[in-house]
């Protein structure tokens, strides 16, 4: 038998959700009032982790609330604003409901609502594995490609019934932080088997396409342009930068984010590792998000950590107060660490 063959041979155990923690589950089951939470700036697989796990104990006859910190600045999402809380009232607090945390593994990640919820009972679900650990009850599945797919986990574990219209918020998760399956590895079976379940209940795949990538403006496009053109590559190509200043707002009319349109378009470089994204969000605070190559032996998500921040390990984010001139410096440098020998 040649090496080739004697490496294909061999195949890792296959990857299964491990059994939700009875605590967890008797609590769910037991208490009547909950708050449902998501971190800063949501994006798809929060908000829809959000909306299936309110819709998941709305079932099992729970009162229910949704809150975030938001910003809700973002076109695609920018008409959900009035569905959640964004902060937790006295009154609320008061009757001493449960605070389900979606998305979400650590309390910095919150924003404001973090001292808010502070005393109440809180589970956490989630697939970040990085940040401080909070919590009182915790399901993480760093494995899980998406929050939406431990959700539905739950679900099963509950035997509650998926309806179209949760199936379509499950689906939704599940691609935007999927990459629409460009991100998903070998031996991922189970994650294309519950995308198929949802897809048999009647969610349409190419609308979702649609409903993620459509519908941009031409301020979008010349802004995604711009970031293209202000790309810098440093370690002989290896990594790739780009910045996003306060004027930008002033300049391109549009609430959409091309980050996430930028990232794959500097990655797709030959030679490229790393690329990291600058975005200045006032006079000494800078947003930083941080992407690897898949075939890069890099963890973006432990870069992060270094710095407060967390995700995983080809895709991870932190907020740094400073200059984005002192941001860039700091971490072309942390870069390079690991990009050189």
């Amino acid at each position: 038998m040649t090496e080739k063959n004697q490496k294909s041979s061999v195949v890792p155990d296959p990857f299964s959700y491990p059994d939700i923690d009875e605590a967890i589950l008797s609590l769910l089951r037991e208490r009547e009032e909950f708050i449902v939470v998501g971190h800063v700036s949501p994006d798809g697989d929060c908000l829809s982790s959000q909306f299936a796990m309110a819709a998941l104990l709305e079932e099992m006859g729970k009162t229910v609330h949704l809150a975030n910190a938001g910003p809700f600045d973002r076109s695609e999402i920018a008409h959900l604003r009035s569905d959640f809380l964004t902060h937790i009232r006295e009154e609320l607090r008061a009757r001493d409901p449960v605070v389900v945390v979606v998305d979400c593994s650590s309390a910095d990640r919150l924003g404001h609502l973090a001292s808010e919820i502070e005393g109440l009972t809180t589970v956490v679900f989630d697939h970040h594995a990085s940040g401080e650990k909070f919590g009182d009850l915790r399901y993480i599945v760093p494995r899980s490609i998406s929050t939406t797919m431990i959700i539905m986990h739950l679900y099963k574990t509950l035997d509650q019934p998926i309806t179209e219209e949760i199936a379509e918020h499950l689906f939704f998760g599940f691609a935007t932080d999927s990459g629409f399956f460009r991100f998903l590895g070998p031996y991922r079976g189970e994650t294309l088997r519950m995308a198929a379940e949802l897809v048999d209940l009647g969610v349409s795949p190419n609308a979702m396409l649609d409903r993620m990538s459509g519908g941009k403006s031409e301020g979008y496009i010349k802004y995604l342009g711009k970031l293209i053109d202000r790309a810098e590559s440093y370690y002989d190509g290896k990594l790739m930068i780009s910045s996003s200043y306060l004027k930008d707002g002033r300049t391109f009319s549009t609430s959409d984010k091309p980050s996430d349109a930028l990232y794959g378009l500097l990655l797709s470089i030959a030679g490229v590792e790393m690329v990291i994204y600058f975005k200045e969000m006032g006079p000494n605070v800078t947003e930083i998000g941080f992407r690897a190559a898949h075939e890069s032996a890099i963890n973006v998500g432990a870069l992060a950590e270094s710095f407060g921040g967390g995700g995983h390990r080809k895709a991870s984010g932190v907020t740094l107060e400073c200059s984005i001139s002192e941001a860039k410096a700091t971490l072309i440098e942390a870069a390079g660490r690991l990009l050189t020998p």
